[in-house]
């Protein structure tokens, strides 16, 4: 699940997918909080696998793993890829969709988090080069920014 945490994802029940409204609803392992995230275009085929093969039952869980960490090791080494963790998995998420314009505010709600992205910004907000890079190529400056929209969006940021 994209960007999820390990015990979120545990928690998915079959009940808890909506195809019909494309999201998931999921609880905060730490809050026992539901929060919901769209059904993701990537995840649209893998979730339309399992409920081809009836593995989405209300009362059930989603995923049977065990042990996410040993399963994930085990499946970098079938596929011959470098081991990768599952924060590992997260950052992978997390880092693309920042770079591609996803504000924190969103990425916190997806995530369950309920600080308006205040943990998100703290732990994310590093700039691999290539993006750094393209957005300085951009030629940011403050001739280039309006105003207004920028006041707009630190009241909404403050808010």
């Amino acid at each position: 699940m994209p960007g999820l945490g390990q015990a979120e994802c545990a928690l998915i029940h079959g009940e808890h997918v909506d195809f019909a409204n494309s999201k998931i609803t999921l609880y905060r392992a730490k809050t026992n909080t539901p929060f919901s995230i769209p059904l993701f275009p990537q995840l649209q085929p893998f979730m339309d696998r399992l409920k081809a093969e009836c593995r989405i039952q209300v009362g059930q869980p989603l995923f049977k793993l065990r042990d996410p960490k040993r399963a994930l090791a085990a499946a970098c080494i079938r596929l011959g890829s470098p081991n990768f963790s599952l924060r590992s998995l997260r950052w992978c998420f997390i880092t693309p969709a920042i770079e591609k314009g996803a504000d924190f505010k969103t990425l916190t709600s997806w995530q369950g988090h309920q600080d308006g992205g205040a943990l998100l910004a703290k732990t994310y907000s590093h700039l691999r080069n290539e993006h750094s890079d393209a957005m300085a190529k951009r030629g940011w400056s403050w001739r280039n920014v309006r105003l207004g929209y920028s006041l707009s969006c630190l009241i909404e940021w403050i808010h």
